[in-house]
């Protein structure tokens, strides 16, 4: 197991701009403060362990022109927080988030596993004892259809996102 969990945050275009360090202890973690509201109302995504899975999901079949397939989940400029720490937080301007929700528009996250469901698989067997199986087959496309959701109502704000690996 990873032990690691990915967040997704939206924030005002104009935070943007603000220092790495700001930005990275603005996401509301699991624990922190506002985690359960954010949450609930859907300025921030969290994934345990899987987003390795929502990687391959995403970008792992992606054809040369779908650049914003690599951006949903760990693409986009990664940058250290500081540099004391091996922190390091993601960040996608307002127009790579309108084109990951253009992407993820329409987007049918059990058909896509059910295409790429042994290469899924394959990459769960590297970080978890636990299988591949219908359960987490169902788990992971609600992942998906909520970081859908979120990256269209950040696109439709004009927001940026924030992501954060925490471990």
């Amino acid at each position: 197991m990873t032990g690691v969990d990915m967040y997704w945050h939206r924030v005002p275009a104009d935070d943007f701009a603000k220092a790495q360090r700001s930005l990275f202890e603005q996401v509301p973690v699991y624990g922190a403060e506002g985690h359960e509201a954010a949450l609930a109302e859907g300025s921030v995504v969290a994934v345990a362990e899987d987003y390795l899975l929502l990687e391959v999901l995403f970008a792992g079949g992606a054809t040369p022109g779908e650049h914003a397939a690599g951006l949903v989940v760990s693409g986009g400029g990664w940058y250290p927080v500081d540099p004391a720490t091996d922190d390091e937080i993601g960040l996608l301007a307002p127009d790579e988030v309108r084109a990951v929700a253009a992407y993820l528009d329409g987007a049918e996250p059990a058909a896509w596993i059910a295409r790429r469901e042994a290469e899924l698989a394959a990459v769960l067997r590297g970080y978890s004892p636990h299988p591949w199986d219908e359960r987490r087959a169902a788990h992971l496309a609600g992942h998906a259809r909520a970081l859908a959701a979120f990256y269209r109502r950040a696109a439709d704000a004009g927001e940026a996102v924030v992501k954060v690996l925490v471990g």
